[in-house]
């Protein structure tokens, strides 16, 4: 009698157990963003239907650490092709179909071996540019903020499985707003781009984090943040990420914008919650920073162009000339890569390792132009490589 009513106590906690890491188990999920191609082509098919090609090195890449280190999960969060235009198409959201389906094409054999991915927009998923004649910047920096409606429902409708439906999530966010839970981790995935919002999130998605990520410390999980654009950027999209402090932008009866307010409020949020890393990209390269005891990390590095960092001799045209207390980088940084060593900007992806309480991010890249300038190259036999590596978070560390 004892051993069938043990066996049934045994069986009832393995279905009720939360999926967390033990000791000597290792929870491993990719990041890699921008893998979008170059913008004006003549048909959505042209420049690989919209998708880089340095996004097929770094699937093949991803899988053969993936036979020794098995990954689980692969986030995107944003601009996963390039969109904008409608080209040959009766309508721009009808052209990122044809990409986005290519880009599904492209990371199928990811899904194939059984590692979940989970994706967010970027600007280039809901934006739409009108014909060149009615285009006018709004500063020497940017240009309007023009979307529909379409953009998401296309974007919802084929990244169906690679979404999660939340039903307390802002539904102002279109439906691209979730988080989730994975062996003992917890990530909430935003949108950083609606109807309403650019390079910002609402006060509905602000109200929504705070009480997610609450509930994830009570339940002792490890929680990572995603959005496509940088809270701290380091590069060209100094003038639109999160902060968006643009004092020439004239658009939308705005005389200057500034979010700087609304990007520390963020952080502050994060840093409440003892999150460990913001996962982001925007910038076409990978950026590593530590702000105030949470990770910064801009893994934008599968893009058919890299940006030079800020203050780097390669920034010719001195577009990047926001500065924080009248630096290049951000100073309440105390880790900066790669400004401490190369200033170099790389190709690539990051790897990130959570064992009990101990995080740890690897970095695989190239400095080199894995496709050679061709831009529409498979880039086959382009190899990348461990270029750095870093503690995220000590194994002492509690949350």
């Amino acid at each position: 009698m004892c051993r069938k009513t043990c066996l049934v106590v045994f069986l009832i906690l393995i279905i009720v157990r939360p999926s967390v890491v033990e000791g000597g188990e290792i929870f491993r999920f990719a990041v890699l963003s921008d893998c979008r191609s170059q913008i004006f082509t003549t048909t959505c098919t042209d420049a690989n239907a919209g998708v880089s090609p340095v996004l097929g090195l770094a699937v093949t890449d991803l899988l053969k650490r993936h036979e020794s280190k098995r990954i689980q999960l692969m986030i995107v969060p944003g601009d996963l092709i390039s969109g904008y235009l409608k080209r040959d198409k009766a309508s721009v959201s009808e052209c990122n179909r044809v990409q986005l389906l290519k880009w599904v094409e492209t990371v199928k054999p990811i899904a194939d071996n059984g590692i979940t991915v989970r994706v967010t927009v970027g600007n280039h998923e809901v934006g739409a540019v009108q014909e060149a004649s009615e285009y006018v910047r709004c500063s020497p920096h940017n240009w309007p903020y023009i979307t529909a409606r379409a953009n998401f429902e296309v974007f919802r409708e084929v990244m169906k499985d690679k979404l999660v439906k939340h039903k307390s999530a802002p539904q102002s966010d279109m439906g691209v707003t979730y988080s989730f839970d994975q062996a003992g981790c917890h990530f909430a995935v935003l949108a950083a781009y609606t109807m309403e919002e650019n390079n910002s999130f609402s006060e509905a998605t602000l109200t929504w984090l705070e009480k997610d990520l609450k509930a994830a410390n009570e339940k002792g999980l490890l929680s990572f943040v995603a959005a496509h654009p940088p809270a701290f950027p380091g590069s060209k999209h100094m003038w639109d990420s999160l902060p968006f402090y643009d004092p020439d932008y004239r658009c939308s009866g705005l005389n200057g914008i500034d979010h700087r307010s609304a990007r520390d409020r963020f952080w502050n949020i994060l840093k409440k919650y003892k999150v460990v890393a913001y996962l982001c990209g925007h910038e076409h390269n990978i950026q590593i920073q530590e702000v105030e005891g949470v990770w910064h990390v801009v893994s934008g590095g599968l893009t058919h162009r890299l940006y030079p960092l800020n203050g780097v001799e390669q920034d010719h045209g001195k577009s990047n000339t926001i500065l924080y207390n009248g630096e290049f980088q951000n100073p309440r940084a105390s880790l900066r890569w790669p400004w401490d060593t190369s200033k170099e900007s790389y190709w690539g992806w990051c790897l990130v390792s959570v064992e009990g309480k101990k995080v740890t991010l690897d970095v695989y890249g190239t400095g080199k132009d894995p496709c050679n300038g061709k831009g529409t190259d498979p880039c086959e036999g382009a190899q990348l490589k461990l270029l750095k590596s870093f503690i995220l978070r000590d194994a002492e560390a509690t949350q």
